[in-house]
Order: C-alpha cells, then structure tokens, then sequence
C-alpha cells in the first residue's frame, strides 16, 4: 500500500465522481481507477459502489477513510514538524521608524532570496538601551537620541499636514509652516524629550499653536485629525493611512528643511551573516548608496 494511493482515496471518497477527482488530482481516470482497484485487492474488500463514473463510497469505505484522514493528518504533521527544526537563513531588524520604501525594497530582496526569513521588532523611539547587537539591521531617523549609530542616509522623508475635510487649510494646494499658525496641532512625541522635527521647527519660528497635543502614535494621530480634533504633521512614509481616510486632507509643506532623514545601520560587516552581507549589498544598490 502506498501513500498516493491513500491520497487519491480520500479526494476520490470526497468528490464521489471520478471525473472530477482525476481532474484536480491532475491525472486520467483510468490511472486513478486502476490505483483505487489496486487498494481495493490489497484490502481484500470493495470501498465503494460504482455506477458508472459515479462511485459512493460504502460501510467499509467509509469506516476506512476516516482513518486514512487521520493517518494522513498525522503524518503531514510529523513532516511539518521535523522541518519547523530545521534552521533557515534569517535576519533580524530593528525598526526605529515606519518607512514603506524601505518595506518595498524588503519585498523586492524577498523575491530574490525566497529561502532568507525576515524577523522584523518595532522598537520604542524612547529607548536609550537598545542593543544593536540584537540586530543585523537598524532603520532610524536622523536624530541627536541616534548620534552613536552609524549608518547611510537612505532617503529624506518630507512631511506633510493632515487636516480634517472642513479645515479652511484643506482647499489649499499646499502650505507653508506659518499657516498652522493658530491651528491645534497634534504632534508625535516620543517618551519625555523627544519631539518630531515639526514642533521643535514650530517653536525655533515662534510659531503659536493653539492647545498643542501629543501622541507618540501615528494612528492615534490620524484618529483625532479624522474626527475633527485638530491637525497633525505626518511624514510621508507614514501616510498610508491618511490618505484613505476620506475626511483627511493631506497638504505638502514648502517650507525647506522640514523633511526627515531616515538611515539604515548594519552590524559589523565581520559580524554579518552571509544573507546579511547580500542584503546590505542589495539595499546600496536599491538606494543608489
């Protein structure tokens, strides 16, 4: 008895009609009769009533199936099993920021190495104990709390403001940081110290916002600009789901310098697996670096 004869059985047993079972099986009817009655002389009993191509299975076939699912689950399990053990190249990254580019080139990678798994950890923009260690790669933004990383630029990321439908902003092309004037802007903070670059470029311009807000998250900042709560700066590799959102406005900002610099870090080239040396290689050449 073998296992593809159990196979057929079972899809065979669930369509009933041999026709349709050759057809997804992907081979003749006449193949898949011959390997059913080859099961049947080994079992020495008949597992179906046939009239013509259409097969019900009877009392034996029925009693028979149900453990040929169960020995076939079991063994599909064990296989799943033993491979789960076996190691596969994986790199582990930590994420700073959210940047869709950087998923996109992680995707294009992806495509090229099928065998290399992803293992990707948002990190806590607040934390000063982070182990680079930990990590084949650090994405970040350019910031005096990251000064001890080193890394390339990839892209600079400009920002944009979100305003609510009926915002009086919300007709405008574009705006410059001295239409926010007055505004309630929702801005991103990060633990005690660390503001987005648009709050410290607000106050740095004496910039008065009204009752200023803070988050440190984007989609609870997309949540009150949606509802009316006031506006919010966004950059554009966050924008994602702004601009589904049918009550938001997303507006560029002209202003220079208001854009993010993101960078991306890797452990010691000595330090890096082989996968972790092509992935470097492969970002460079993805971001022109």
């Amino acid at each position: 008895m073998e296992l593809i004869q159990i196979r057929y059985f079972i899809t065979a047993a669930q369509f009933q009609n041999l026709s349709k079972a050759a057809h997804i099986l992907h081979i003749t009817q006449p193949a898949l009769s011959k390997s059913i009655a080859k099961l049947e002389d080994e079992l020495g009993v008949c597992l179906f009533d046939r009239s013509g191509k259409k097969i019900t299975l009877n009392e034996r076939g029925e009693k028979f199936l149900d453990y040929a699912i169960t020995s076939l689950q079991e063994l599909d399990d064990a296989v799943a099993a033993v491979k789960s053990q076996t190691p596969s190249p994986a790199l582990y990254f930590g994420l700073l920021h959210y940047s869709e580019k950087f998923l996109h080139c992680l995707g294009a990678f992806s495509k090229e190495n099928p065998n290399v798994s992803f293992h990707l950890e948002q990190l806590d923009m607040a934390s000063h104990n982070i182990d680079t260690n930990e990590f084949d790669m650090l994405l970040y933004p350019q910031s005096p709390l990251f000064h001890k990383y080193k890394g390339y630029m990839i892209y600079s990321d400009p920002y944009f403001l979100a305003v609510h439908k009926s915002n009086p902003l919300a007709c405008k092309g574009s705006i410059q940081l001295s239409d926010v004037s007055e505004q309630t802007i929702i801005f991103l903070k990060h633990g005690n110290k660390l503001f987005d670059l648009p709050y410290h470029l607000c106050v740095s311009l004496g910039i008065h916002v009204n009752d200023g807000m803070f988050t440190n998250n984007y989609e609870t900042q997309r949540w009150l600009v949606s509802n009316n709560h006031g506006s919010g700066f966004v950059s554009q590799g966050s924008t994602s789901s702004y601009a589904t959102d049918p009550d938001i406005v997303l507006l560029p900002v002209s202003d220079k310098g208001l854009s993010q610099d993101i960078m991306i870090g890797f452990k010691r080239q000595k330090h890096l697996s082989a996968d972790g040396k092509r992935f470097a290689d492969f970002v460079r050449a993805y971001f022109g670096i």
